[in-house]
């Protein structure tokens, strides 16, 4: 299964704070997924920029984990980049009409998880669960 992450409001509770759980929702996804950016802090293709953002908000270094997500390319909507003949889950915390359209052609609404930190805080927390679930069905 595939995993595609967001950065702020997802990973980012704030620009200079990680999302409670964060990193140890990346270290796990990266662990048991394939974990790609879909974040438009990398939408060229180039992650240098979305891993140096996140990783000066973590009291941890997290570089290893996130030199292992793979990069994506996307112009005007984040589902440009996401691969329909695999499952996923896409964790962010907005979601725009156009790429609603193309979820709900393609059947896959559920795939994705829409973060809201500012009345969930810990959500990351919460969605390991979510993760823990698909890797105990294998």
């Amino acid at each position: 299964m595939n995993i595609y992450l967001d950065i702020d409001g997802v990973l980012l509770a704030n620009e200079e704070n990680l999302a409670i759980g964060a990193a140890e929702f990346i270290q796990y996804a990266v662990e048991h997924f394939d974990v790609y950016w879909l974040t438009t802090h990398c939408m060229n293709g180039d992650p240098t920029h979305a891993i140096e953002y996140l990783d000066r908000a973590s009291h941890q270094d997290l570089r290893p984990w996130l030199e292992e997500f793979k990069p994506v390319t996307w112009s005007l909507k984040k589902t440009e980049a996401i691969d329909f003949s695999q499952p996923f889950l896409w964790f962010d915390d907005d979601c725009f009409s156009g790429e609603k359209i193309d979820l709900q052609e393609h059947g896959v609404m559920d795939s994705w998880i829409e973060i809201d930190l500012r009345n969930v805080p810990d959500q990351m927390t919460k969605e390991m669960v979510t993760l823990q679930a698909f890797v105990n069905e294998k």
